[in-house]
């Protein structure tokens, strides 16, 4: 006699697989300073979903593993985490009446981040959007017209996203069945079989780790463990036999699972009272302190500057005569006295860096007379008749002016014809940074500001390809030529 049976027993399993969260982010509580640095008081991970059929929900991120019974709306403690941004802000007087801030962000991730800023009032700038590309920075320049010693940039704010991965791993049931049957043998005893299927009844495919067995008589069978991958919509079957004059009780555990990689954005946040306004980051403002006399005294160093370049243009067309004359000169020539010398001494203009611990001044131009003082100021390469230069590929023209040593900052492309004695001068990294934030903020040519670099650092005559850059140069009260 044969009969069928058809058991279905719900022991334990698991099956995980890829759904869709509502909303996944994290925040911080952060608070940039105009310096650049940062504090982070607070960092938590929000997961807001709910779905009554999921259980078991696993989230491994940033280095931390959470494990939630079931799905539900959540906010997890996360050790508190700096952006890699930073921002600083800086500022100069341009006249008595009008002030300009240097609003600089960078962007220390390796990827392009757009930034929303929202500026404190009295600035001819409210809100502006900038896209930051990745390991770089932008500078927004804001102005306000005060006639005051002191201005203060009061605090702003600012948005932002920044991407990151995160790992799930959480299940749903899905059905499986087992089927046992009988029949008797030839010698009178009982095979028994249990069919066993398992349905992946969703949308993705699953990984599935199955144990099969039964028990006879209070004894237990193995039949082994078994790995599948089960696509979607699919099932698998396993069959097994056994000879028992018992009846005997088939069991099936599984274990399925998908680790799905979800992405998420991390958003700054600002703390109210005891809550956070979440998207939204605070950068504290401060105030500047820089006296006028300080830029009467620049204004009226330009107004002499630009009197003596009007003077330089008409020098520069007479170079190429003076220099045929000096060639023309015979060996015989005396050379000049002390006396004569010093009639012929003419006053020059040099940057002359003054140290904090003795004045408070940051920078001055100083008039040399003399040949020994100069000597002090500017460095052996520098002591001779210099010209400092933003390019190295020359025309016929421009060898006729340069009738001296020649110095070119590096990152120029030098052309096939140059000047005698030419030297490429490398700069430092602080050097560097002050050159590129003169081609961003006075948007210049980034040679024509290292070559202005050179220039404050060394002195000498500093011949410019680009008008605004000689204008830069001019206004700093560098003895400047344009090309």
């Amino acid at each position: 006699m044969r009969s069928v049976y058809l058991i279905i027993i719900i022991i334990l399993f698991f099956a995980f697989i890829s759904l869709s969260f509502g909303e996944i982010y994290e925040y911080r509580g952060v608070v940039f300073y105009p310096n650049g640095s940062q504090t982070v008081d607070v960092s938590k991970l929000h997961i807001d979903y709910e779905n009554p059929d999921a259980f078991s929900i696993y989230i491994s991120y940033r280095n931390s593993s959470f494990y939630l019974p079931y799905s539900k709306n959540i906010t997890l403690n996360l050790p508190p985490k700096k952006f890699n941004i930073s921002i600083t802000i800086s500022a100069s007087r341009i006249s008595r009446d009008e002030w300009r801030v240097y609003y600089k962000i960078i962007n220390n991730y390796p990827y392009s981040i757009l930034f929303n800023i929202s500026f404190p009032g009295g600035f001819n700038i409210k809100n502006a959007s900038v896209l930051v590309p990745a390991k770089s920075y932008k500078i927004i320049t804001l102005s306000k017209i005060q006639n005051s010693n002191i201005l203060y940039f009061g605090d702003s704010n600012i948005s932002f996203e920044v991407p990151a991965k995160l790992m799930i791993r959480y299940s749903l049931p899905i059905p499986f069945s087992i089927i046992k049957s009988n029949k008797i043998l030839s010698n009178g005893s009982i095979e028994w079989t249990a069919i066993y299927i398992i349905k992946n009844d969703k949308n993705v495919s699953l990984n599935v780790n199955a144990s099969y067995w039964a028990v006879v008589n209070n004894t237990k069978i193995d039949f082994g463990n078994y790995s599948y991958i089960i696509e979607p919509n699919e099932n698998v079957s396993q069959s097994f036999n056994i000879t028992s004059d018992y009846v005997p009780i088939f069991y099936l555990k599984f274990y399925a699972w998908r680790d799905v990689y979800e992405t998420i954005k991390i958003k700054p946040a600002i703390k109210v009272d005891n809550s956070y306004i979440i998207g939204i980051g605070k950068v504290e403002g401060l105030s500047f302190n820089i006296p006028y006399y300080n830029y009467m005294e620049r204004e009226i160093k330009k107004k002499k500057e630009e009197k003596e370049n009007e003077e330089s243009s008409k020098t520069i067309n007479q170079m190429q005569r003076h220099k045929k004359e000096e060639k023309s000169q015979t060996q015989e020539t005396k050379k000049p006295s002390k006396n004569e010398m010093n009639k012929q001494e003419k006053e020059r203009k040099y940057p002359l860096i003054i140290e904090e611990k003795f004045k408070k001044v940051a920078a001055a131009i100083a008039t040399v007379t003399t040949t020994s003082i100069t000597a002090m100021l500017i460095p052996p390469i520098f002591r001779r008749r210099s010209y400092i230069v933003d390019k190295g590929i020359f025309s016929i023209k421009d060898l006729e002016l340069l009738s001296g040593t020649v110095y070119v900052p590096e990152g120029c492309k030098l052309g096939n014809i140059l000047p005698g004695g030419i030297t490429i001068i490398k700069l430092t990294d602080v050097e560097k940074d002050l050159a590129r934030d003169l081609h961003e903020i006075y948007d210049i040519p980034l040679n024509s500001a290292k070559a202005i670099i050179l220039g404050v650092k060394y002195g000498g005559r500093v011949f410019l390809s680009d008008k605004k850059a000689y204008d830069v140069a001019v206004e700093i009260g560098l003895e400047a030529y344009l090309f």
